[in-house]
Formats: structure tokens, sequence, C-alpha cells
């Protein structure tokens, strides 16, 4: 079949996809053919155990639903996956799908030419009809989408159930009440927040105050960090830290596991994290009450995005094939793959009663899907991440003031968005 024909057919398709939540297409065409070659991170190809069993039998499933197609699976580690599919792209390879954290993958690998834009496929209204904006945003690149999302989480508070009944602490639900829950928890000789070691969760406090960080919405990325609304929530941020709001194990917490870690041992009351975090906690201290609540609201509700998506490489001789690949797995077919873990895919029409089912503290996340935004789609992100924690450490450790850090961020940003952007 010939490519317009096809992609005829798909957008037509596509079309009852996204008001049923059932990909159609795979149900109308019997012609599809060809190879696809699928990187994912390596538990999901590892047969022994649960998700790389239930992948195994999705794609077999699809394999069976469409003949003339055979497709076959690669692995690479969390931490590599990305430099993986990079290497080989630029070097006219690699495989036709990879999966990637939305954490400004995309945007590097878009700025190289190496994803294939997806409204040579299918249509910008088409995609927001279907998925959460937050999720695509994160593969917004110059105006163009380039991943199509897959699962998404978000933050939220934590919090010592116990520990709040016992000093009379409401659970937070603003700025204010998130500052005097924590004094209240010092003053009786208890630590306050613990999260990650990185930018990640601060950027919620910034979105909540209509602070971008980094405002995308011209040809070049524009700091906004320092103005009005940034000021506010950067010094709200360093007032926390400067009255001993964040515990000391922040200072190394540079996994998951120490984050969990201090909130499970009783060390922090609050703890700010994903879906993720809370079979973490369970796993130190099964018998520790605590309770998510939606992030707190500042000028108005946000929180930040975390999740996967899947890109299809440049190089792909079917893009469409490919693209037909990802909305099978994406649809109620591939629900199953999130199944394996309680994740919570992006789609609109994702049942999330169902998939929760029997863990009602984890609904709370969707409640904060609709507005969920994604970090700023900048060139080199990882790098944008770095300067905003190691700021955030120096007030910690007491090396800068907040105004002083503050002004030295702003100048490392402008000059890191020249560097790229020139």
């Amino acid at each position: 079949m010939k490519k317009r024909a096809l992609a005829v057919m798909l957008a037509g398709a596509m079309v009852l996809g996204a008001q049923t939540g059932v990909w159609a297409a795979s149900d109308t065409s019997d012609q599809k053919e060809g190879e696809l070659t699928l990187l994912m991170v390596n538990d999901w190809i590892d047969e022994t155990g649960a998700k790389g069993e239930e992948l195994t039998k999705v794609i077999k499933q699809y394999e069976e639903e469409n003949p003339g197609v055979e497709i076959t699976l690669q692995g690479a580690s969390q931490q590599d996956i990305k430099e993986s599919f990079q290497t080989a792209a630029l070097a006219g390879g690699g495989a036709d799908i990879v999966m990637m954290d939305n954490s400004g993958h995309a945007i590097d690998l878009a700025a190289m030419g190496l994803l294939y834009p997806l409204e040579d496929i299918t249509t910008a209204d088409e995609l927001t009809a279907q998925y959460q904006e937050g999720p695509l945003n994160s593969g917004k690149f110059e105006g163009k989408y380039y991943s199509v999302p897959w699962y998404m989480d978000c933050t939220g508070l934590y919090y010592n159930k116990e520990r709040l009944e016992e000093l009379g602490i409401d659970v937070p639900t603003t700025w204010e009440e998130l500052s005097d829950a924590v004094d209240k928890a010092k003053e009786a000789g208890y630590g306050g927040i613990i999260t990650y070691q990185s930018a990640y969760a601060f950027y919620s406090f910034f979105y909540q105050n209509e602070c971008p960080v980094i405002d995308t919405s011209g040809d070049i990325p524009q700091v906004v960090i320092d103005n009005k609304e940034g000021k506010e929530a950067w010094n709200y941020i360093c007032d926390l830290i400067s009255k001993g709001g964040l515990v000391e194990s922040f200072k190394e917490a540079t996994t998951w596991d120490k984050v969990y870690e201090s909130f499970a041992n009783g060390e922090a009351t609050f703890l700010l994290g994903g879906d993720w975090c809370s079979s973490g906690v369970e796993n130190i201290n099964p018998d520790l009450d605590y309770g998510i609540a939606p992030m707190v609201k500042g000028k108005t509700e946000a929180t930040v995005l975390g999740g996967w998506t899947w890109n299809i490489n440049t190089n792909c001789k079917n893009p469409e094939l490919a693209y037909d690949l990802i909305q099978y797995l994406n649809s109620e077919k591939g629900d199953s793959l999130l199944g394996v873990e309680g994740k919570i895919s992006a789609r609109k029409d994702f049942d999330y009663d169902k998939a929760l089912e029997g863990n009602d503290k984890l609904k709370v996340f969707t409640e904060e899907f609709p507005y969920t935004e994604a970090r700023p789609a900048v060139i080199n992100e990882k790098s944008i991440d770095e300067l905003i924690t190691n700021a955030i450490l120096e007030v910690d450790y007491g090396q800068s003031s907040a105004e002083d850090a503050l002004t030295s961020l702003t100048q490392k940003l402008n000059e890191n968005i020249a560097s790229n952007y020139q």
C-alpha cells in the first residue's frame, strides 16, 4: 500500500480510536507489512519477569493480528537508553521506536534531527484529542510534536498520618499551610520535607506561581526564573530551606531509595514524589500509616510531570507502521502492560478507577493530571536541572543567600540557553 493511502486510512481510524479508546486501525486493515525494531529498557525485554512476559504477549498479539509484520525487541539500561539510541541514529541506524523518559530527552533528539515529526503521520488535533496536554508538551519542539506519550505520573504530597494527627496538623493544601506544618513538625523535633535531589519537585512551586522557569513560547527560549513570580517561588523554596524545612538526608538523596528511606523511617514528615514512591516506602516500612494529597496550591494548581514516551527514529523506513504499533500499545489492547506495575496511561479516556482498583491512595495523582506540566522543553534540560539543583544546594549548605543564588543561577541559565541556541 502506498504511503499516502496508508496515511489516509490511519487518519480515519485514529479519529475512531480517539473516541473509543480502542485502536481501530489494527482491526480494519490486514495489509500491514514490514519489520520494526523496538528499543526498550532492559526489564521490558526480560521474559523471565512480569513486564517482559507481558510485553512479549502483547507484541505477539499484534503480530498475529498483522501477519505481515515482524517486530524485534532490543534492550538498554534506563541510564543508557537515550545515549544508545542517539549514537546509533547519528550513524544512520538505530531502532525504529524507542521508549524514553519525558524529562527533555525527546527535545534533545529532535533538535539533532533524530526523531520523526508526528505531523507527517497525524495531526496536532488528533494527538490533543487522545492525550493529556502535559505529556504531549514534553515532546514538543519548535511547535511540532515528536513524542507520543505512553504512561504518565506527577508529583504529590506524601504525609505521615500519625504524626499530623499527633501534632494537630491538617493536611496542607496551600504554600502557607505547608510552611506552617513544617514549623510545627520542627518545633516537635521532627523533620520536614524529603524529595529527590534534583530540580524535579521544585518545578512545581514555580508552576504554581505561574512562572514557567524558562519561557519556550518564542523562537529562542527566555529565562524568566527571576521575574516577579519566579522570585516569589524561589524565595518560598529558600525560606523552607533556611528554617530547616528540608531534612538533612536531602543532601544525600541522589537516588529515590534515599528518599523512601527518609520518609519510611520517620525522619521526614512529608515526601514530594510520584506514584512509584508508594511501593518504595511500603517495601521499607509496610506498617507506616501515610496518605497522599495533591501538591499544595499557590496562585494556581500545578505539579510537575514524569513518565515515559514513544519516539520514532528519523531513520525509520516505515514510520506509519511504527506509529500504528505505538497506537496499538497505547490502546486498551496494551493496557495490560501498564497493569503490571500499576502505571497510568496518558490517554485521556483511560479508565483510572479500574486501573487503580484496590489502591485508592494513588487515585489522587489522577486528580492532578489535568494541571500537570512538563519540565521546560529546552535543549539539554538535564543541564538546566543540574544548575537549579546546585543553586538549591548552595542555599541548603549555607554557601549563598537566596538573592545571590538566584542572581548567579539566572546568569548561568542564560549562558546555557545562549550556548544551545546559537
